[in-house]
């Protein structure tokens, strides 16, 4: 007797096992409601906002370079010269001729006394052959000399009045064809100087030189995608250009919040806002580029590395693990059962899904 009863007893503990394994309560979560944000993450780079590149408009050899990396200048100073030898030696040819034609110009230069004299003796022919036609004239009328006569002396007074006509446009078209050849020849010195200015590369601004790229010696193509010479901006005013994926450049706009750090000083976090944004991709590194103001510590280097975090969503919304989802439902705990309920979902945030339908505040969703 005391054996069977032993049977049962054993047999207890195993049974109240395998009843609390069967009923044991679920690991769950309770659905929230959280503050989300959602982020875009970008990198880029510190520079001054008024910042260009300064490029050259002709190709040639540096000449000469005036000016060293962190030297202060001004609009329109010059940083650097390309040699213009063939340019200068056209010049000088022109200037050559222009200085022969203004000299030929002058009212007593030898070139125009010599056909101004031909001009003056031939009009003193003119006007002894006219009185002596017009004295001849007056005597035919009178019958005292033959016809034939007379017409001897007009021969001769037309012959004079063509002679002095042909003097006379010929020292007014010797004139007017200096004079045209002056202001052509000043013409093409003019655009040849204004060529020339293109050799000279000045700073089209007032500021720093933060960065150069060229030396005495270099051959710039301005047709080359290297040609930038100089970097020049303000260092006083930075911001910070962010290059932003293609995929997420319809959720950026002008005026969201970016948080960036520099790793010219890590472990710090500093706010900023976007205030503009390029109109057009990159197409070779598919990325826009957005300018962030933010305010940056005084002894932030220019071109420094940035990493941002743009803010595009930030809102209140009902959360659950992600663990708890499954095929669009989740299992609600009601304590002595379960009951599998379709879910409309939004976002992910860290770990969580935002559900729009299907559970409300407080609700109990077993993890699976």
């Amino acid at each position: 007797m005391k054996k069977w009863f032993l049977i049962p007893l054993l047999a207890l503990p195993l049974v109240f096992l395998t009843w609390s394994y069967l009923h044991r309560e679920p690991k769950t979560a309770v659905a929230q409601i959280k503050e989300v944000k959602k982020f875009v993450y970008a990198s880029g780079y510190v520079e001054p906002e008024d910042f260009v590149l300064v490029k050259s408009e002709v190709s040639g050899i540096v000449e000469a370079v005036y000016v060293k990396e962190g030297e202060k200048v001004k609009k329109g100073q010059v940083l650097a010269k390309i040699s213009a030898q063939e340019l200068e030696s056209s010049i000088k040819d022109l200037q050559a001729r222009l200085s022969l034609v203004e000299e030929r110009l002058r009212e007593d230069s030898s070139y125009l006394r010599s056909l101004k004299e031909k001009v003056e003796a031939s009009e003193l022919q003119l006007r002894q052959a006219e009185r002596e036609y017009e004295r001849r004239r007056d005597l035919a009328e009178r019958g005292l000399i033959p016809k034939e006569q007379l017409e001897r002396f007009k021969t001769t007074y037309e012959i004079h009045r063509r002679e002095y006509e042909a003097n006379l446009s010929q020292y007014r078209d010797a004139i007017k064809g200096l004079q045209t050849e002056s202001k052509s020849l000043r013409a093409q010195i003019e655009r040849l100087n204004a060529q020339r200015e293109k050799y000279l590369i000045k700073s089209p601004i007032n500021g720093v030189v933060l960065s150069k790229f060229v030396k005495e010696g270099s051959y710039i193509n301005h047709l080359s995608q290297e040609n930038v010479l100089f970097g020049v901006g303000d260092p006083s005013r930075l911001e910070v250009v962010l290059e932003i994926d293609e995929e997420y450049v319809g959720l950026i706009k002008e005026g969201q919040r970016v948080f960036l750090s520099i790793d010219a000083f890590p472990g710090q976090t500093f706010e900023g806002t976007i205030y503009s944004k390029e109109g057009q991709l990159d197409r070779t590194r598919k990325t826009l580029r957005v300018k962030v103001r933010a305010n940056l510590p005084p002894n932030t280097p220019a071109f420094a590395t940035v990493e941002g975090k743009v803010l595009v969503e930030e809102k209140l919304a009902l959360l659950v693990p992600k663990e708890a989802v499954k095929d669009g439902k989740v299992l609600r705990y009601e304590r002595v059962r379960s009951v599998e309920v379709p879910v409309k979902l939004g976002g992910e945030y860290q770990g969580y899904v935002e559900v729009l339908e299907g559970l409300k505040e407080g609700d109990r969703v077993i993890l699976r």
